[in-house]
């Protein structure tokens, strides 16, 4: 049998390798870029009572939309109020920092049915934007959990069980009703 032999230049290596390095290059730029990883980015602060399922790294929206993650979580220092016990730093992106007004408001938030806990700012329209470094109020939400609904679905059926057994326990009024008459056929 013969033998075929392909012959590829070093030269052809190297411009291939190179081809093959700036493509790569290209791809993690563009990728970084999209991230928002060269956005230029400020810090704001808020306080809650507890942190549970909030995670570093965990999206911050406002009104809904991506515009930040949270990047630190700590015991609040010399904290007498059980309000403010977790301080929870946030980083923004800096275009978002005109929406986000004195009058802005935090909320935390479950992620989704499996998810945990998202950030979530609700705009402000008064008042100057909070500075870097600012505080922002939170409004406690109450959280609609599935043993929370399974209760409540007990209640409303106790309820339905009660009326109908009172009107079936209702004492007869001694009046006989008339069989239904059915028209011509």
């Amino acid at each position: 049998m013969a033998e075929i032999t392909i012959r590829i230049s070093d030269r052809m290596l190297k411009v291939v390798g190179a081809l093959l390095i700036i493509v790569f290059l290209l791809w993690g730029f563009s990728h970084l870029w999209q991230s928002g990883v060269f956005r230029a980015k400020y810090q704001l602060r808020l306080f809650v009572p507890a942190a549970q399922d909030l995670y570093v790294g965990a999206p911050v929206r406002l009104d809904g939309m991506p515009v930040g993650t949270v990047i630190s979580l700590e015991l609040a220092p010399n904290s007498a109020d059980s309000s403010r016990r977790i301080e929870v730093v946030l980083r923004i992106e800096k275009r978002f920092q005109n929406l986000i007004r004195e009058d802005s408001s935090a909320a935390l938030m479950t992620g989704g049915l499996f998810g945990g806990k998202v950030v979530n700012l609700q705009r402000g329209f008064a008042g100057p934007p909070v500075s870097a470094g600012g505080e922002i109020r939170v409004i406690p939400v109450k959280e609609v959990t599935l043993p929370s609904i399974l209760d409540v679905l007990g209640k409303k059926a106790g309820c339905q069980n009660e009326v109908s057994s009172s009107l079936d326990a209702k004492p007869s009024t001694g009046v006989k009703q008339s069989p239904t008459t059915r028209g011509p056929n």
